[in-house]
């Protein structure tokens, strides 16, 4: 799935934390409690006869914000070799993000995380929110995204990385701020030296991107969503001419 690494909640305990009001919300805001989110996610998956087949949830210190990831089966929609099909779900009771679902996948091998780039939903916690109705449209969009998982993977693992390109990339994450200049070294450390090099490849973008995802479980659940995604833009693709 897309990971969750640090998860710290079930389902059963989302729904025992509070929905409070912050302090700095206008009259139009209007949360949601996590594990009423949470089941209206899994209502809508269940609707279109797919299925929730794992989740994973990670709840900040405050009990506002929320991390969390599902690994999903699309019955008539096989997932590209090695990877599950996922959907992540962000969001904060606090004002100070929106509601977000991610489309991406969870490489089987060694757990990765891999979001594609795609946000299917994104939405402020308002009054005229309707839930159900934008988990409908999101979920039209993540099938049609799927279907092009294949495609994103290939040319990841397609692309080369010559001379000092995967050092340059590194710098410019760095200066972008998705993960610590101390940490960046370690993922150059797993990029040279992969732990799992038949099956990930190596010197590739899909190498790079695995060695950065490896190291971004160690960041807190609340950004390892974003640093991925973020790294992950950065990346050269293969395009066939």
């Amino acid at each position: 799935m897309i990971m969750v690494h640090g998860a710290n909640k079930t389902l059963e305990q989302l729904h025992d934390i509070p929905l409070v009001r912050p302090p700095n919300a206008l009259s139009r805001w209007k949360g949601i409690q996590h594990g009423d989110l949470v089941e209206a996610i899994i209502g809508s998956v269940d609707d279109r006869g797919w299925a929730a087949t794992d989740m994973q949830f990670a709840v900040g210190q405050d009990g506002a914000r929320l991390a969390g990831a599902f690994d999903l089966a699309l019955p008539e929609l096989p997932a590209p070799n090695g990877l599950d099909f996922s959907l992540g779900v962000l969001t904060d009771n606090c004002c100070e993000r929106a509601l977000r679902l991610y489309v991406g996948a969870r490489v089987e091998v060694c757990n990765n995380g891999l979001a594609t780039g795609v946000i299917v939903l994104r939405h402020k916690h308002t009054t005229k929110f309707d839930l159900r109705e934008e988990l409908a449209v999101a979920l039209d969009d993540y099938w049609m995204s799927a279907r092009n998982m294949e495609t994103v993977v290939f040319g990841l693992k397609r692309c080369k990385l010559v001379g000092g390109q995967y050092e340059q990339i590194l710098v410019e994450a760095g200066r972008r701020g998705l993960m610590p200049w101390s940490r960046l070294g370690n993922v150059d450390e797993e990029f040279c030296h992969p732990r799992f090099p038949d099956e990930i490849g190596m010197g590739t973008s899909w190498a790079l991107l695995n060695a950065f995802t490896w190291v971004a479980k160690r960041n807190p659940p609340h950004r390892q969503m974003d640093q991925i995604n973020g790294f992950r833009e950065l990346l050269p693709v293969f395009t066939a001419v």
